[in-house]
């Protein structure tokens, strides 16, 4: 098997889920594990460029809710179904970034004023994230605009998405191997272009460029 990282089997009550949820992605082992990996590393820049972290976790966390729904509902399309449950996930995650406590809804006997330095952590990880987000919109912004809008339309997945991007592939007279090429070198520098950004914005936030 190739150097794919699955989530250690033992025998335990987990296994069985998990073979039944690789055989939703192929029926030969080998294969599902790949696209297993690939929908993984998918998910997990899904959630980096969301700003939603620990982007592996949640993206480990969909995963887990997808083999906890086998049996329960059928799934016709892994894929689709995952990115589903990944996009509860990151509404999820902006719910618990953006909430705030009232002080009329604390117990008579707490303190009503959070500990200093939790609420100065919390405030450095969302300036944070709302620096990734802003040089992530720069950088898409800065892309010519035939690139841009074929690199949001690959992303913006209807429905089946292996159906989807072969006719988007064929609407631009290429094949899909072509077109999964020409995504990835624009996610490249996409994510080269985000990281100056960000970086740049660590030293000096003030900077617009």
């Amino acid at each position: 098997m190739n150097d794919v990282n699955l989530p250690t089997l033992k025998d335990d009550p987990e296994r069985s889920r998990l073979e039944s949820l690789l055989r939703l992605f192929d029926q030969d082992r080998d294969r599902a594990g790949e696209k297993y990996e690939h929908l993984r590393r998918r998910l997990i820049k899904f959630f980096e460029w969301n700003s939603c972290f620990p982007a592996e976790d949640l993206a480990d966390e969909a995963f887990q809710r997808l083999e906890q729904r086998i049996g329960q509902v059928e799934i016709h399309d892994v894929v689709g179904f995952a990115w589903g449950v990944a996009k509860n996930l990151r509404l999820e995650a902006r719910r618990r970034n953006s909430r705030t406590v009232s002080i009329a809804d604390l117990p008579l006997n707490q303190d009503p004023l959070p500990d200093q330095r939790d609420h100065e952590k919390d405030l450095h990880e969302k300036m944070q994230q709302e620096r990734r987000f802003k040089c992530l919109q720069m950088c898409l912004q800065r892309m010519h605009e035939p690139d841009r809008q074929l690199f949001l339309a690959y992303h913006n997945v209807q429905g089946e998405g292996l159906g989807y991007r072969q006719g988007l592939a064929r609407r631009l007279s290429i094949t899909l191997g072509a077109l999964r090429v020409r995504v990835n070198r624009m996610r490249d520098q996409l994510e080269k272009c985000a990281r100056k950004c960000f970086s740049a914005r660590r030293v000096n936030p003030g900077r617009t460029t």
